[in-house]
């Protein structure tokens, strides 16, 4: 006689106690490999972005703008701290320096740093700071103090779009409102900065 303690039911509910544990512990080490492999795919990721963003914004640009020498300088405004708008004829008669910078970018620090000797030496041609992204206001505060020259931003990026400038700093040598030269990138190699020297020099 089979008691209810010894019922086929009961033998066959005891038998896959046993097996239910081991299947948990096999599916256990898969999960923590998959979450594993997830957040060092997570880590990987924005580490690289974050790599990859600060040698962007420290390498200096071969080539930030499209334009070709000589160009026409895009009809824009160039809008002050003071939201005064720097006179057309400024920009369309006589000779400048427009020096494409953001407050925030490493590459334009050491730009600042080189260019404010060129412009203690040389003060026949002004040099202007042209900021084209970010809000105006913001942008203008932030970049007040750092650089030695005049900042002004570029309203509606008039200036900076047309002439394919995605990169900066770069420097636009501009004749009677033509862009004569143009220069990517920051000058930190003696050799540069010597052939911008004598460049400038020479237009003295």
């Amino acid at each position: 006689m089979t008691t209810p303690s010894q019922s086929p039911e009961a033998n066959s509910s005891g038998s896959d106690d046993p097996g239910a544990k081991p299947a948990e512990n096999q599916r256990s080490p898969k999960l923590f490999w998959i979450i594993s492999l997830a957040v060092l795919f997570v880590v990987v990721f924005c580490g690289g972005f974050v790599f990859f963003y600060l040698r962007h914004q420290q390498k200096p640009a071969t080539q930030g703008t499209s334009a070709k020498t000589p160009h026409p300088l895009p009809e824009g405004k160039l809008i002050d701290e003071f939201n005064q708008q720097m006179p057309d004829s400024q920009l369309r008669h006589g000779r400048l320096f427009l020096v494409f910078i953001t407050p925030s970018c490493d590459a334009c620090m050491k730009e600042s740093q080189f260019l404010s000797t060129v412009i203690g030496k040389y003060n026949k041609i002004p040099f202007y700071g042209v900021i084209s992204f970010g809000d105006k206001d913001v942008v203008l505060r932030e970049a007040k103090d750092k650089f030695p020259f005049k900042v002004f931003y570029d309203d509606h990026v008039q200036i900076a779009g047309p002439l394919g400038i995605n990169r900066v700093p770069v420097k636009l040598y501009v004749e009677d409102g033509v862009i004569k030269k143009a220069w990517g990138g920051a000058t930190v190699d003696d050799q540069a900065k010597a052939d911008f020297i004598k460049w400038v020099d020479d237009l003295h």
